[in-house]
């Protein structure tokens, strides 16, 4: 009698980790344990890839005449995995905003002037791994680093005599989920 996997014990077991948002583009790493093979036999290696960014903005006109200021963000986070290749993950985000003519206060606030504050953008992508023996541990508590890189760049437009500021934030998260026999191969289960 032969049993397939479907008939067999299959169970999954996801680990992640996550770096905080921090200002701009930046390079990391993320951690995250192998598979252990006293487990049973691995069948399966999906990654999850999450991206966050956070937005503040501060626009003031002054100039006599109304301004309009246009503001299109994009963010990258790509992590690379062990046989080179990139799972990214993206995301946008695009503000308009109108401004009367200069009130007399640079506050970025009143008619003339805009404060937005926590825009959030967030990008997700999931892929599977082919490459099983990659993530299969050697020794107990073995781990993996995945480099991480996140890109954000904002392109701003600004009419008349416009102030702006921009501030960034951009965090990441991984998760591996293995999926394994848990009837074949392992020494515990």
């Amino acid at each position: 009698m032969i049993i397939s996997p479907s008939a067999a014990e299959v169970k999954a077991v996801t680990y992640c980790d996550a770096l905080p948002m921090r200002a701009g583009s930046w390079s990391d790493n993320h951690t995250l344990p192998l598979f252990d093979p006293t487990m049973g036999e691995l069948l399966r290696v999906d990654l999850a890839v999450d991206l966050e960014a956070q937005q503040d903005f501060q626009f003031e006109n002054e100039g006599s005449g109304d301004a309009t200021v246009v503001v299109d963000s994009d963010f990258e986070l790509s992590i690379t995995m062990p046989d080179s290749s990139l799972v990214a993950a993206a995301a946008s985000r695009s503000i308009s905003e109108d401004l009367a003519a200069f009130d007399g206060e640079v506050d970025f606030l009143g008619p003339s002037g805009r404060t937005i504050e926590g825009l959030e953008s967030t990008g997700s992508v999931e892929q599977e791994y082919l490459r099983l023996a990659d993530f299969i541990a050697s020794a107990p508590g073995e781990t993996i680093s995945l480099p991480a890189r996140a890109l954000a760049n904002s392109k701003t437009q600004l009419s008349g005599n416009t102030v702006s500021s921009i501030s960034t934030l951009v965090g990441s998260k991984v998760c591996v989920t293995y999926t394994y026999d848990a009837d074949a191969g392992g020494e515990e289960r």
